[in-house]
């Protein structure tokens, strides 16, 4: 508990106080002797310290009240901000898994139409082959019948 010591001196028609030091105690028998050194008399001295320190206590009270609500107004506030907080996290969090979901769909479906684009391909490929194939067979067959023809007719003419 910190001290506070009044100044109290007389001023023109009337007296006048201020504080030296911080805290929240005040040195009653020496505000009684500072007012008795400036010819207050004793009950007057001792009525005024107290309720100067009567007033000083009361506007202590409501200040440390005030504080303590706003303590509590703050602590509410920044209990209140990190749960927003937390819920904003949590949403954020939840947003990126749907994306990354969403992402690895995105690549599944592109490598499903990269697989059928090659099968496409592949097939189409199959076909011009085929047709190559049967080109190649029907002019082999082709071949071979004429080169069948030639030698039936050979045996048919040399006999």
């Amino acid at each position: 508990m910190l001290k506070r010591t009044i100044s109290i001196v007389r001023t023109g028609g009337g007296l006048s106080y201020r504080s030296l030091s911080s805290g929240n105690h005040v040195d009653t028998l020496r505000m009684v002797k500072a007012l008795e050194a400036i010819n207050v008399p004793s009950t007057q001295a001792e009525a005024l310290t107290g309720a100067f320190t009567g007033g000083l206590e009361s506007v202590m009270e409501k200040v440390k009240a005030d504080i303590a609500k706003s303590e509590e107004y703050q602590s509410t506030r920044v209990a209140e901000e990190v749960r927003k907080l937390r819920a904003d996290i949590d949403k954020m969090r939840a947003d990126i898994a749907t994306l990354q979901a969403e992402q690895r769909c995105d690549h599944h479906i592109q490598l499903v139409h990269k697989v059928e684009q090659g099968f496409n391909e592949l097939k189409d490929e199959f076909e011009e082959t085929k047709y190559e194939v049967l080109k190649y067979a029907i002019g082999t067959l082709v071949a071979v019948s004429a080169a069948e023809a030639v030698m039936i007719y050979l045996m048919i003419v040399d006999t």
